[in-house]
């Protein structure tokens, strides 16, 4: 029987499936970033060599679309979370800051998410990015929006959300009170809900 490859730091890598190997690559993520992550820099973290993530991902493509599909899932269970028996106003803050919350402390996953289009070939994905704005919808839909229109305010909240936390992770928004800025914007989106 073939030893098991062991760790820089002398203990036997956990077994790997496929659902570690995403749940690793998450946590990669929010340490290294979107750009770094690759076969053989994850399979280093597992204390393995690249070849052996190959028998449960079959490529980097692959365990990237994995990755960005779990995070879609994830934000779209938060948003439903914390908008569970909310309505309006109180509903859009509660996402409003569920979300940049998630961005702060998922900065990668963060970007994973925020790399997937809105089309293209891939009709899960499609399926995927349009499920992502449905916890929104359902709330607009307190505002009496609906189908088309409800859709489209929901991009227009997520644009200027995802706007302002870009700002933030660049540093834009130094030297000011983001806090209140942000909340500022909430609210006044959420007027504008009401006044469509």
């Amino acid at each position: 029987m073939a030893a098991q490859p062991t760790s820089t730091s002398g203990r036997r890598p956990a077994r790997l499936s496929r659902d570690s190997i995403v749940n690793a690559a998450l946590t990669f993520l929010d340490r290294e970033g979107w750009d770094a992550l690759t076969i053989n820099a994850l399979a280093t973290q597992l204390g393995t060599k690249g070849p052996s993530l190959y028998n449960h991902v079959h490529s980097l493509e692959d365990l990237r679309r994995t990755v960005r599909m779990r995070v879609v899932g994830d934000i779209i269970g938060m948003l439903n979370t914390v908008g569970q028996g909310r309505t309006r106003d109180d509903a859009v803050t509660a996402m409003a800051s569920a979300y940049r919350s998630y961005a702060h402390h998922h900065p990668g996953r963060y970007s994973a998410f925020t790399r997937m289009p809105l089309g293209g070939d891939d009709p899960e994905f499609t399926e995927a990015t349009r499920a992502a704005a449905a916890p929104v919808i359902s709330v607009l839909g307190s505002y009496g929006l609906d189908g088309e229109n409800a859709f489209y305010a929901a991009l227009e909240f997520w644009s200027a959300m995802h706007g302002f936390v870009l700002l933030e992770m660049t540093g834009a928004m130094n030297g000011i009170d983001a806090d209140a800025v942000y909340s500022d914007m909430v609210v006044r989106l959420a007027s504008g809900m009401e006044r469509r």
